[in-house]
């Protein structure tokens, strides 16, 4: 499995396997597959815009990940991590938690100073990934303080 980060070249893949992901998993994202599947080209490139965070996918043969970190829309020293999903033949494997990991680093690359993230109650596994990379908090808002 390899990482990658992507730019507006990239949108072709980021758009697939989001939606893939919205179709697959839909109760664990805070948009709809009727909604994205409407996105038009110039659109999924803004997305993947360099003002608009990092998104990263885990490929092996092939998309099988994704994870977005995005500028916070009140706090401006904190990057939000989001749309962390994996398929689900590819889970338990390290993939999340790499993904995670790969955008905590471009956090700390950029210069952020804190992630966020928030985590459904209920959603014990991704507490669990969550908690082990250094993650904090009890309710659904989990926060990782970068030094």
């Amino acid at each position: 499995m390899r990482l990658r980060r992507l730019g507006p070249a990239d949108w072709a893949t980021w758009r697939d396997i989001r939606l893939t992901a919205l179709s697959s998993d839909p109760e664990a994202f805070g948009s709809t597959l009727a909604l994205e599947s409407r996105f038009d080209e110039a659109r999924w490139r803004e997305l993947l815009g360099s003002d608009h965070g990092v998104k990263v996918v885990a490929e092996e043969s092939g998309p099988v990940g994704l994870v977005a970190g995005v500028p916070h829309e009140v706090h401006p020293d904190v990057l939000y991590l989001y749309s962390m999903w994996v398929k689900p033949e590819f889970r338990r494997q390290g993939v999340g938690e790499a993904l995670v990991a790969d955008v905590v680093a471009w956090a700390r690359e950029e210069g952020w100073a804190r992630v966020q993230l928030r985590v459904f109650r209920g959603n014990e596994p991704a507490r669990r990934l969550y908690v082990r990379l250094g993650f904090a908090g009890d309710g659904e808002i989990m926060d990782k303080v970068l030094s």
